[in-house]
């Protein structure tokens, strides 16, 4: 198993992990937990993408591919984010799942 396969499981472990943590304690559904981390990690993202940047702190050779891996990296993590907040607005349903 590779180092990107290793750190996605073990973020997933984590996020799976705060959810119920949330739903058990705090009673808080399991769709508005999704909802925060993902925008949590959207708007991280976009705050921090200059460093990805040409001449950025994470970009100093001035490399297209990571600039465009990051730019998709951020439409990805938007893209999620507006599907969970979609799906709670027009699934009525989903807002009670660990409540």
């Amino acid at each position: 198993m590779n180092e990107t396969s290793k750190r996605t499981l073990k973020f997933l472990a984590i996020v799976i992990c705060v959810c119920l943590a949330l739903s058990f304690f705090f009673h808080v559904p399991f769709i508005y937990t999704l909802c925060g981390l993902a925008a949590w990690m959207a708007f991280g993202h976009l705050i921090t993408i200059d460093d990805d940047a040409a001449s950025g702190f994470s970009n100093p050779g001035e490399n297209k591919m990571i600039w465009r891996h990051s730019l998709l990296e951020l439409l990805v993590k938007f893209g999620v984010l507006i599907f969970l907040c979609a799906l709670a607005f027009t699934v009525p349903e989903i807002r009670s799942y660990g409540a």
